[in-house]
């Protein structure tokens, strides 16, 4: 979690004790921002798109996830505990499944796909003064919320569970997401997963964090379709 920062499940249990941040600056850039998403593309990209839930140690736990070409994206600390994960498609339908690769100090984790037929998004890298939307389902349906990304970042932080520093590829946004929407993709006008939403800034309005695309890698690849562990509840 970062310091200064929240992170977005809807996991009733005491927060994570506070972990060290350090945001390096990669690049600024004043370049002409892109275009929003259109609507069209919104519709089509909110087909791929789950809510994530459970109960960890009895508490529920839910947030957001994103079909991509190897499976259901989400935080790893959305399911951390969860040995029941259901995931809730466009339709309403639901589906149990489980992970099949989670990567703890990324705060990433790869479900099993159901057997149902959704195109999975593509995956791009991200670019400063990039417009795009965040697809979250929180509230129980998706919605849209609109982000600009304002610096690419390495991110200095603990895992999942407070511990240790590790460094992750991430994004600092300008958008107003909320409990529950963890997971949830930041999208570009194409349409296309250029990160994953995990966390908000409890000192600054409307300034959220995310995962770049470029650490997807950690668990699109090397993944184990008979499943891996959800992980401990958190403290």
């Amino acid at each position: 979690m970062l310091s200064g920062a929240t992170v977005l499940d809807m996991f009733k249990q005491a927060p994570v004790k506070s972990a060290l941040i350090c945001l390096i600056l990669i690049s600024l850039s004043c370049g002409r921002q892109e275009m929003p998403v259109p609507d069209q593309v919104l519709n089509e990209a909110r087909n791929s798109v789950f809510i994530v839930e459970g109960l960890a140690c009895g508490k529920s736990s839910f947030g957001t996830g994103v079909l991509i070409e190897e499976g259901i994206l989400t935080n790893a600390h959305v399911i951390a505990g969860i040995e029941k994960i259901e995931v809730i498609d466009f339709n309403g339908n639901r589906s149990t499944t489980y992970p099949i690769k989670a990567d703890f100090e990324t705060d990433l984790a790869l479900l099993k796909s159901p057997d149902i037929t959704i195109t999975p998004l593509q995956v791009a890298e991200p670019k400063e003064n990039q417009r795009g939307s965040i697809l979250v389902g929180g509230q129980g349906f998706v919605e849209n919320i609109p982000v600009t990304v304002l610096r690419l970042l390495n991110i200095v932080i603990a895992d999942i569970y407070g511990e240790g520093k590790h460094t992750r590829s991430g994004l600092e946004l300008s958008a107003d997401v909320t409990a529950g929407d963890s997971g949830g993709p930041i999208i570009n006008a194409k349409g296309q997963v250029v990160g994953l939403i995990f966390s908000r800034s409890t000192i600054q309005n409307e300034i959220s964090y995310g995962i770049s695309s470029s650490e997807f890698v950690k668990v699109a690849e090397g993944y184990d379709l008979s499943g891996v562990s959800s992980g401990k509840c958190r403290d």
